[in-house]
């Protein structure tokens, strides 16, 4: 079969590989669409960080690797011992392998698994592949209403939703969210899905402006506008109950408590390898909460197909295609800002 596999730094493959084949407990799927995010971009131009030559402790993954973690597809093949799925289902992976047995995985916590590790980022198969074998408890069964590329954006879907329930807003309540690249618009439709309407969306580009504004959302340029000084005037001066960070510049991170009312919380929901000046006393002065998102787990993986099936995620406007062939081109083109959600049709 046809994958694309990471081979180091800036060494990406689309090549010949054996056929996977399902053992015990697993299900091997014919892969229809894989979604490209900000973790592949820092794993092939930074990294590679989480594989390595050495075999991850709980997957035994190591390079090269099959690439892609936000997938769906079809059954192909069924091992021994998996009931309740069946060759023909179309599913959504939720790729997360975890140990079960430490503090975080019997608390519920899976996502944050002291040994944690994600199908195609370090395992023995990745999503841009034509197949993939995985075990049968990571396949969430897709309604009828939804499609197989909707069945991709499952994943990044679900970090988004993940985040945004990390603000514990209510219907009534207000944020502001930094970022409308594919996260911070899963933030911001996940937002109105709980009937959080009092959003303001801060964006660079240009591009990613106007998808923000197609999809109903106000947004502003922080180039143009002064951040701090529009929440302020929209709140008759007393701040947002939450900032959601799905940008991870250094910029993003002292617009927060300028714009924060007292008690308010800061989620950092991007991975941005940065230093940043720190100032305690603002947190104890106005006891703002700051938090971070990492993940999330099958409850909020469930609970985000449901949404997806009732409509509550257009793709409109956000979201495109390309073939395998394609991918090395297209990582270049996320990195630089040009493209927003890409899909690479694999089946």
């Amino acid at each position: 079969m046809i994958a694309a596999r990471l081979h180091g730094r800036e060494d990406l493959r689309v090549e010949e590989v054996p056929d996977p084949a399902p053992g015990p407990g697993e299900v091997e799927l014919a892969v229809a669409h894989n979604g490209l995010c900000g973790t592949d971009l820092h794993e092939y131009f930074d990294g590679p960080m989480a594989c390595t030559n050495e075999p991850h402790p709980l997957t035994g993954g190591r390079l090269p690797q099959i690439v892609g973690h936000e997938f769906a597809g079809t059954v192909a093949a069924v091992g021994s011992g998996v009931v309740g799925v069946a060759v023909g289902d179309r599913v959504a992976v939720e790729p997360l392998y975890f140990c079960r047995r430490c503090w975080a995985c019997r608390a519920g916590l899976t996502q944050l698994c002291e040994l944690v590790m994600t199908h195609g980022i370090c395992s023995h198969g990745g999503g841009l592949a034509e197949s993939t074998v995985v075990p049968s408890w990571m396949l969430h069964p897709l309604p009828e209403s939804i499609t197989l590329a909707q069945g991709a954006l499952v994943e990044p879907m679900s970090v988004s939703f993940s985040g945004m329930l990390r603000a514990g807003l209510e219907p009534g309540q207000s944020a502001l969210v930094l970022g409308a690249g594919p996260i911070g618009i899963g933030v911001l439709l996940g937002l109105r899905a709980i009937d959080v309407r009092d959003v303001l969306v801060v964006e660079t580009a240009p591009a990613r402006r106007a998808a923000v504004e197609t999809l109903g959302f106000e947004v502003i340029d922080p180039e143009v506008v002064d951040v701090a000084t529009e929440v302020r005037r929209r709140t008759a001066g007393s701040g947002v109950d939450a900032v959601i960070d799905c940008a991870g510049a250094a910029a993003t991170f002292s617009i927060a408590p300028a714009v924060l009312r007292p008690r308010g919380r800061y989620v950092i929901l991007a991975f941005g390898f940065i230093d940043v000046p720190f100032a305690p006393w603002l947190l104890a002065r106005t006891e703002i909460e700051l938090t971070g998102s990492c993940g999330y787990n099958s409850d909020v993986f469930t609970r985000v197909i449901d949404l997806i099936a009732g409509g509550a995620y257009p793709t409109d406007a956000w979201v495109e295609h390309v073939g395998l062939d394609d991918v090395t081109a297209v990582l270049a083109e996320l990195r630089a800002g040009q493209r927003m959600k890409v899909l690479v049709d694999v089946g």
